[in-house]
């Protein structure tokens, strides 16, 4: 007997691929569930040897099942991590093999990274709109720095990757001045650190940090930060993140670079290059002048044919004179720049030497037993300051003491509780009360007593 219900008759069912199959078509296609983000906490996080990830993204009311594929997530700055509250991006879908609903992520972000984003783009469009991007106010780095500030962590690699520039560059004096480059007090820290470079007259100033995810490079977003590169007395490089992280420093900043070492080789000169230019100049300039010599000689020449003998000769002897003339400038000249550039090599064989690096570690052992003094005498200063203070508040709170009173013959009257008596009306006849002296106590009963 036939079936009656809606739908393929009993003798003709659906298989559990096609239900399946028809499902999914509807989850892959509904405008509701694709491009979309959904936000969780992440759980049971597992990772395949293919490298796709698996987990569980789940609030107070529900779970989803999803699906972190290997392509996607190497685009991503960070791998997932149990427990992190994170906004995923992507679609529904059903895996067909377990009919199992599913949603495929095809990007993760930390949860809160749309706020922060948001605070980056009106921070970027204000500071725009007053000028602090503006070409027109940008300085050009200076050709030969001898002091470069460096506002970085001390334990990063950023300064060790400057100092290894440098080195192989154009050996200079570097300053590093600690600063907290990630956390809630960081941007405080890097102005502060500009603060003390600036004092100290550095000639170019970079400040940066190694990459991150946009909460930890947020320091420098900071509109305090921006301002003290904006108002820098010295040329300011921004090298915070890698080369598709950019910050608001980097937008205020005269110059950006990708890397801390892009911002060592744009702040400092190739020395070694410097130097075959020099060579090249002066080996130019020798070419030039033994043209225009031989050019002399032509025209002596030329003229000795065409004057007479008598004048001829006297104008040839002038003309001899005035070539010696050139001849020795010429050498004297050259001689000149030979040795200014003897001298120029050997205060760079210097600088490059053992000695000199011997030199410039002493100095640096010098600079921060000085910093470390005058950090231990402000330290100093504001313990005495503190203590100071402290005596005084101990003084007036000794003051307004009650028991301090009961040294001068005082009692004070407490009901059985151990509480004050303010006043006659909270006594009455044959209560028992007890007066508290300087050395003891009291207890009396209240034969009689009389209001005022």
């Amino acid at each position: 007997m036939p079936d009656e219900r809606k739908g393929k008759s009993l003798s003709d069912p659906v298989t559990v691929t096609e239900f399946n199959t028809a499902a999914r078509i509807l989850l892959v296609e509904s405008e509701g569930l694709r491009d979309i983000w959904v936000g969780g906490e992440i759980s049971n996080l597992k990772r395949s040897a293919a490298g796709h990830y698996y987990f569980t993204l789940k609030d107070e009311g529900s779970e989803l099942n999803c699906t972190l594929f290997r392509g996607a997530a190497s685009r991503l700055r960070k791998a997932p991590e149990d427990k992190e509250k994170v906004l995923v991006f992507g679609h529904a879908d059903l895996y067909l093999p377990r009919g199992s609903y599913q949603f495929n992520v095809s990007d993760l972000r930390a949860e809160g990274v749309g706020d922060l984003h948001a605070r980056f783009q009106e921070l970027k469009e204000r500071l725009r709109g007053e000028g602090l991007f503006d070409e027109s106010r940008k300085r050009p780095l200076p050709r030969y720095p001898d002091r470069v500030g460096v506002v970085t962590s001390p334990t990063g690699s950023v300064i060790r990757d400057i100092i290894n520039v440098a080195s192989r560059r154009y050996p200079c004096e570097i300053f590093l001045a600690p600063a907290q480059v990630q956390g809630d007090r960081a941007a405080q820290s890097i102005v502060k650190a500009m603060g003390l470079l600036e004092e100290l007259g550095v000639d170019v100033m970079i400040i940066g940090r190694g990459g991150g995810s946009l909460e930890d490079l947020w320091p420098f977003n900071e509109e305090s930060v921006a301002r003290a590169v904006y108002a820098c007395s010295v040329p300011v490089i921004s090298a915070v993140g890698h080369e598709t992280d950019y910050s608001i420093s980097d937008f205020v900043a005269d110059r950006r670079a990708e890397t801390p070492s892009a911002a060592a080789e744009m702040a400092l000169p190739d020395l070694n290059l410097e130097l075959r230019h020099l060579m090249q100049v002066s080996l130019h300039a020798d070419r030039a002048l033994a043209r225009r010599l031989k050019d002399c000689s032509r025209d002596f020449r030329s003229l000795d044919q065409r004057l007479a003998p008598r004048r001829a000769a006297e104008r040839l002897a002038q003309l001899m004179q005035r070539t010696d003339e050139l001849s020795a400038n010429a050498a004297r000249a050259a001689a000149a720049r030979s040795e200014r550039a003897a001298s120029r090599l050997d205060r760079w064989e210097y600088r490059l030497s053992p000695l000199h690096a011997a030199d410039e570690v002493e100095s640096a052992r010098l600079r921060r037993d000085e910093l470390a003094r005058r950090a231990d005498a402000a330290a100093a200063l504001r313990l005495r300051e503190r203590r100071s203070a402290l005596d005084s508040l101990e003084g007036r709170m000794g003051a307004l003491d009650p028991l301090r009173v009961l040294d001068r013959g005082y009692g004070m009257l407490m009901d059985q509780e151990g509480r004050p008596i303010p006043s006659v009306r909270c006594v009455g006849l044959d209560d028992t009360v007890t007066v508290r002296m300087h050395d003891g106590s009291l207890r009396a009963v209240v034969k009689e007593k009389e209001e005022y």
